[in-house]
C-alpha cells in the first residue's frame, strides 16, 4: 500500500504525495454467501442450496498518501509516510426464498464490511542511482489503528414484515507489521520527480473493542434503549463466559482482521532543500 520515492540529489529534504490500489494478500475467510431456494409449486418443485466462502483482506482498496524524507547519501534515504486506507467492501449474505403456487416469501441478511483509517510507514530506501530513471528498494514498518465497519441489513416477510439495520465499528487496536517494495524514480527536473512502485504489506489488525453505532428495528431507532452489554464488546485474551452483567460491555476473545496487500502506487515528489550537490 505504500510507495516511496528515491531522492535525486546527494543530500536534502523532500515531500511527496501519491495514490494507489492494493490487492488482497495473505487472505482469510471473511464470511459466507449462502443461498437457499425452495420451490414448492405443484408444477415444478425443487430445492437449491449453495454455500460460498468469501475470502479477502481488508487492506485491499484505495490509499492516498503524503510523506517527507531525508537523503543521507545517493544510495541511502529515510522516508516517513502517512496514508489513508479506504478499504474495499466485502459482502457476505444469507438469502432464503420460498415459492409456492399462491405466494412467495423471502428472508435476506446482507453484511458489508470494510476497513479505513490512517496508517504510518517509516522506512529506509536503498537507491541504485540518480539518473533519469533510477530503481530503488525499500523496507520499513507499518503501524496504525484503523477501524473495521460492519453494516448489516436484514429483511424478512416470512411471517409479517421485519427489518433490521445495524452497524458495528471495531476500533482502538494498534497494529504493527512490515512493508517492502521496489520502484522506479523518474526525474522530470532537479526538483520534481515521478515515482512508481509495487510493494507488499503484511499487517493484521486486532480490535480492542466494538461499538454498536446504529440499530434500527422495523423502522424505529432503538439504540438508546439497549443495554450496555448489547452496545459494546471488549475483546480480551480470556474471560469467564459464565459471568455476565447487562450494565457492562460484553466480553469476547480477540480475533484478527487481515490487512495485508500487494499494491501498485504512483505519485509526485518535490525536493524542498538541497543540502549538497
Amino acid at each position: 500500500m505504500i510507495g516511496l520515492p528515491v531522492a535525486i540529489q546527494a543530500q536534502g529534504f523532500y515531500l511527496r504525495a501519491g495514490t494507489g490500489y492494493g490487492l488482497p494478500a495473505a487472505t482469510n475467510q471473511l464470511g459466507l454467501e449462502v443461498i437457499h431456494k425452495e420451490n414448492i409449486t405443484s408444477a415444478d418443485p425443487s430445492t437449491l442450496y449453495s454455500n460460498k466462502s468469501i475470502t479477502g483482506s481488508f487492506g485491499s482498496g484505495y490509499n492516498f498518501s503524503i510523506a517527507a524524507g531525508y537523503v543521507f547519501t545517493q544510495n541511502f534515504i529515510f522516508d516517513f509516510e502517512a496514508f489513508y486506507l479506504g478499504g474495499k467492501k466485502y459482502k457476505t449474505s444469507d438469502v432464503y426464498t420460498i415459492t409456492a403456487d399462491t405466494y412467495s416469501r423471502s428472508e435476506t441478511d446482507y453484511i458489508n464490511t470494510s476497513a479505513s483509517g490512517l496508517l504510518f510507514n517509516p522506512a529506509f530506501i536503498f537507491s541504485a542511482g540518480f539518473g533519469k530513471a533510477a530503481p530503488y528498494g525499500r523496507f520499513g514498518v507499518i503501524l496504525g489503528s484503523p477501524r473495521v465497519t460492519k453494516n448489516e441489513s436484514y429483511y424478512s416477510d416470512m411471517d409479517g414484515t421485519s427489518t433490521r439495520e445495524i452497524t458495528w465499528v471495531y476500533k482502538n487496536g494498534l497494529s504493527v507489521g512490515y512493508s517492502a517494495g521496489v520502484g522506479m524514480n523518474w526525474k522530470i527536473s532537479d526538483k520534481v520527480a515521478i515515482y512508481t512502485e509495487a510493494d507488499f504489506t503484511s499487517l493484521t489488525y486486532y480490535a480492542k473493542e466494538a461499538d454498536l453505532t446504529k440499530s434500527i428495528i422495523d423502522g424505529t431507532d432503538n439504540l438508546s434503549l439497549l443495554y450496555e452489554s448489547q452496545k459494546k464488546i471488549l475483546f480480551v485474551r480470556s474471560y469467564d463466559p459464565m459471568t455476565y452483567d447487562y450494565t457492562k460491555p460484553q466480553l469476547a476473545n480477540k480475533s484478527g482482521s487481515p490487512l495485508s496487500s500487494v499494491s501498485i502506487k504512483a505519485g509526485i515528489k518535490f525536493t524542498l532543500i538541497k543540502v549538497q550537490d
